[in-house]
């Protein structure tokens, strides 16, 4: 019974509230209270932090400097963030490549605005040993180390391959930036003329290609890193040890005529005055030749 009476008082109640008019009108002052609140924080205090209605057209600042484009961002209200790209010989250092938003956007004033700038540090690659390359695969090579191809010539000197790379400018293993030129010769096949043999035995190996390039001939060297036996861990400076070590033995006697561009082995030695010594009996026709020379 006392639960029943409780609910019955509770509906009694609400109806009362249901017709007080005083209850209602302060529901209604209320309301209207938030709502003037709201319109004057929408149109006159929210605006000045959203800027709802301001906004910036995004000008093309690329190909300009970086100092340019950010003095000139920052002017129209907007913010500037730095990214550095991969460098590009085409462009000049720190020079913006690549904008976002893209230019003529519209956007709100404060909105960051990225730059991709040029690289400031060009980078530096080895150039590679392209001797004996085709010359498309020598090509290839120079494009895929980040070097730019130079002339291509033929190369005056004959040599036995031909279409292949007898040399380059600059020398396997040097140091340069990104995007300069690798110049190049190529051989044309061998001469017609034929030329005689030089004796070079005696010679350092720098001083008896030189040799053999002035009579039109080619060389190589059989075994070189003898030479470099004792320091098996060191690496081999090449050209600096062809000013080391002497040709103890030649593939082809001087005094034979071979045709211009054909290739004499070299045999060397360090020990300079056993190379000396076998400089006379390098004139006997009897040394063996290029064909017999490798089973010595």
């Amino acid at each position: 019974m006392d639960l029943r009476a409780s609910f019955q008082d509770g509906i009694r109640w609400l109806r009362a509230l249901g017709t007080n008019l005083y209850f209602w009108t302060g529901i209604g002052v209320l309301m209207g209270i938030g709502i003037g609140i709201y319109l004057v924080v929408d149109a006159m205090i929210m605006p000045s932090y959203t800027r709802h209605d301001a906004s910036t057209t995004v000008p093309n600042v690329e190909g300009r400097p970086l100092e340019e484009a950010d003095s000139l961002l920052r002017s129209l209200d907007l913010q500037v963030e730095q990214e550095t790209g991969r460098y590009n010989p085409n462009v000049g250092q720190n020079i913006v490549v690549d904008q976002t938003p893209l230019p003529s956007s519209d956007v709100k004033p404060g909105r960051r605005v990225y730059l991709t700038v040029n690289a400031g540090e060009v980078p530096k690659v080895r150039t590679p040993d392209l001797t004996g390359m085709s010359i498309r695969g020598a090509k290839n090579r120079i494009t895929s180390a980040g070097l730019r191809v130079g002339t291509v010539s033929k190369d005056p000197t004959p040599s036995p391959y031909a279409n292949t790379i007898t040399r380059q400018n600059p020398e396997p293993g040097d140091s340069l930036q990104e995007g300069r030129a690798v110049r190049l010769w190529y051989s044309t096949g061998l001469g017609e003329e034929e030329v005689e043999v030089p004796n070079v035995v005696g010679y350092t190996v720098r001083a008896a290609r030189d040799s053999l390039l002035r009579t039109e001939l080619r060389s190589v060297v059989v075994d070189t890193n003898l030479a470099a036996a004792n320091e098996p861990d060191q690496p081999v400076d090449t050209e600096s040890l062809e000013r080391t070590i002497y040709v103890r033995k030649q593939g082809q006697p001087p005094g034979v005529r071979v045709r211009a561009g054909t290739e004499i082995r070299l045999f060397t030695t360090p020990d300079r005055e056993t190379a000396r010594s076998r400089r006379g009996a390098a004139n006997d026709t009897t040394v063996p030749s290029d064909t017999t020379a490798s089973s010595n």
